[in-house]
């Protein structure tokens, strides 16, 4: 099973996302967007998981 990229505390807008706010209101999974200042680091780490994860499997 895939990991996914959630929405986390180091994000500099968490507490006030608009965009994590409407999501909640939809029971809408709360995955990091490109609004996060850490979204392409996570976005690379991810990606670097998902791949050893393949050659793992």
């Amino acid at each position: 099973m895939a990991k996914k990229m959630r929405c986390c505390t180091r994000c500099q807008v968490y507490w006030t996302c608009e965009t994590k706010w409407y999501r909640g209101e939809r029971g809408e999974e709360n995955i990091c967007c490109n609004i996060c200042n850490f979204y392409e680091e996570c976005i690379e780490k991810f990606d670097k998981e998902k791949q050893k994860e393949k050659k793992t499997a």
